[in-house]
């Protein structure tokens, strides 16, 4: 079976990683820069080789996400798609660290929150946030055991 993970491009994956870290609490990062034959590639001059990004990695509340310098001109933002990080809320453990990292994100004033993480008329929590690159955020938390797969 396939798996989708979210790879954002970035005008510096570094300063991004960095921002991550401390407004979500990103953990497990690591970062290759560009080599030197690479930024010949793509017209990167030697001084900007340590800030520049190849490849990344990175964990929010345990799911993985990639990332890179955008090599293919600016960044451009797109409300087409949104990160959503779904919680199994019973797991106390892990609601907690949901109900955590939204108050963390919330306090920092460092994105926007659309919608406010709280119970849902499905029996679930749910918020809504854009960070200071323009991306969706969705958390969501509900009891899987309640999940309905069997659809026709």
């Amino acid at each position: 079976m396939a798996k989708i993970y979210p790879y954002l491009a970035f005008d510096s994956a570094k300063e991004a990683l960095d921002y991550y870290t401390e407004v979500f609490g990103a953990t497990d990062i690591i970062r290759l820069p560009v080599s030197p034959e690479q930024a010949t590639q793509f017209g990167i001059s030697a001084e900007k080789l340590a800030d520049t990004t190849m490849h990344a990695s990175f964990t929010v509340l345990g799911a993985p996400l990639f990332c890179a310098d955008n090599f293919m001109g600016p960044v451009q933002s797109s409300n087409q798609v949104s990160i959503m990080l779904d919680i199994n809320s019973e797991d106390a453990q892990a609601a907690h660290e949901a109900d955590a990292f939204y108050q963390k994100i919330a306090a920092s004033g460092q994105a926007k929150i659309t919608m406010p993480f709280e119970e849902q008329f499905w029996g679930g929590k749910m918020g809504q946030l854009v960070d200071k690159y323009g991306i969706t955020w969705m958390l969501h938390s509900q009891p899987y055991s309640k999940i309905n797969l069997n659809t026709k």
